[in-house]
């Protein structure tokens, strides 16, 4: 190879190396760029569950706090029939908060597990669905002098889904209006046809969004203030919860807001149904008087006696006959010389649990060959909870905090399957 051949053949090697090296840097550049960002989101992600964390300790307390001090109030000297009475409604206003705090963790919590929310899917009358959620937030309005406009159009009324979920959407649109609306403004729920779908529109004059803040607002846990001076209570899950409830129906759900004190809109899109005469009504619209449990025997079991009482109470209130077991031991004894319409029983409870108290029950009935209708009460409420307790034996499941008047429903259903067969004391 000549002199000019070795340095063209030189030349093209160094060209290849300081290509080699430059894709490398390159390479490495990015490999840095991908690092930092990484590190950035690992920080934010950290940063928002602590500020998360806090905001659930905060949030979770402070109802706490009003139920524990009023139930100090009411137990200590003799207050008057005015105190007594504030001090119930400030208890119940307060749990239903827990609850409902307690509520959005969970189904946040299905989210970001994969544990997809169940749907009773069937006819749903969206006039219906709106007009329960506005009845819900129409006090918490009312005492912030704000006016609740509902508007409906009948063309857009029905579509297929689970009436209760597509409630709780609504619910939480308002709720969340009302809770940024100042005294005196306007909180308006239009429901009305929009290119071939359903439209549900939520409008407020309230705080507005930021433009900065307002790609993010469906995210889970965030908040527009999450510092410790923030004005509004909440955890910052309600609107992600409202998305995923939205998309389950097949549907979208979209903010709008010109900016800070402008007010803000959030806009539900569902594929509308068939017109279906009787369309599925929404739970609390339903109305009418709980079913009665007028001669009913039933067995309650709980190791917790406050909660023992309480059942006691409403459910004699309902009619029932009530026997009452503070363990399983005890139930089981019980159970050998009374035979009960329906046993209730509480899951967690020391020593043997209620799985275990059903699974003896049962083998005790298959001597006999009959079978006492079971109802298993626990707050944990997974979906591996429920399929425990049906293949424990329980025939039915109920979520704490116990809605009395579902109770009754759910123990009347069951005492009725016996019906016809003889009772015996």
């Amino acid at each position: 190879m000549d002199l000019y051949a070795r340095i063209a053949a030189d030349s093209i090697e160094s060209a290849r190396l300081h290509q080699r090296l430059q894709q490398e840097l390159e390479d490495r550049r990015q490999s840095l760029a991908r690092e930092h960002t990484a590190r950035a989101e690992a920080e934010t992600a950290n940063r928002m569950k602590d500020e998360f964390l806090a905001t659930v300790s905060h949030e979770l307390r402070t109802p706490l706090n009003a139920i524990l001090g009023w139930s100090h109030i009411l137990r200590g000297g003799k207050p008057d029939e005015t105190t007594v009475a504030r001090g119930v409604e400030v208890i119940e206003r307060n749990a239903q908060t827990q609850a409902q705090l307690i509520e959005d963790i969970l189904d946040a919590s299905r989210v970001i597990t994969g544990s997809s929310l169940r749907l009773n899917r069937g006819p749903v009358d969206l006039s219906t669905v709106i007009n329960a959620a506005t009845d819900s937030v129409r006090l918490v309005a009312e005492a912030k002098a704000i006016r609740l406009a509902v508007i409906l159009d009948p063309a857009a009324r029905h579509v297929t889904g689970d009436a209760s979920r597509l409630q709780q959407v609504v619910w939480n649109l308002l709720a969340n209006a009302i809770k940024f609306t100042g005294s005196g403004g306007r909180v308006e729920a239009r429901l009305h046809r929009a290119a071939g779908q359903a439209q549900i529109t939520v409008t407020d004059t309230g705080e507005g969004v930021a433009a900065e803040f307002l790609p993010f607002i469906f995210d889970r846990f965030r908040q527009a203030d999450s510092t410790i001076t923030r004005r509004h209570g909440g955890l910052g899950l309600g609107l992600a919860i409202v998305r995923h409830l939205v998309e389950l129906h097949e549907g979208t759900v979209q903010a709008e807001s010109a900016g800070e004190g402008h007010g803000s809109s959030f806009i539900v899109r569902l594929p509308l149904a068939e017109r279906v005469e009787g369309a599925r009504i929404g739970p609390a619209a339903a109305g009418g008087a709980p079913p009665a449990l007028q001669g009913t025997q039933i067995l309650v079991v709980d190791d917790d006696q406050d909660a023992l009482d309480m059942l006691t109470l409403v459910l004699t209130e309902a009619g029932a006959a009530v026997r009452t077991a503070a363990s399983a031991t005890e139930a089981l004894a019980l159970l050998r010389w009374i035979r009960p319409d329906v046993l209730v029983s509480d899951l967690a409870m020391p020593d043997e649990d209620g799985y275990s108290l059903i699974r003896n029950l049962r083998a005790i009935e298959r001597e006999s060959g009959r079978e006492t209708p079971a109802v298993a009460l626990t707050a944990y409420v997974r979906v591996q909870d429920r399929a425990r307790a049906v293949a424990a034996g329980f025939n039915v499941f109920v979520e704490k905090p116990v809605d009395p008047e579902e109770l009754i429903a759910v123990l009347a259903g069951l005492a009725e399957s016996r019906a016809g067969k003889p009772r015996h004391n």
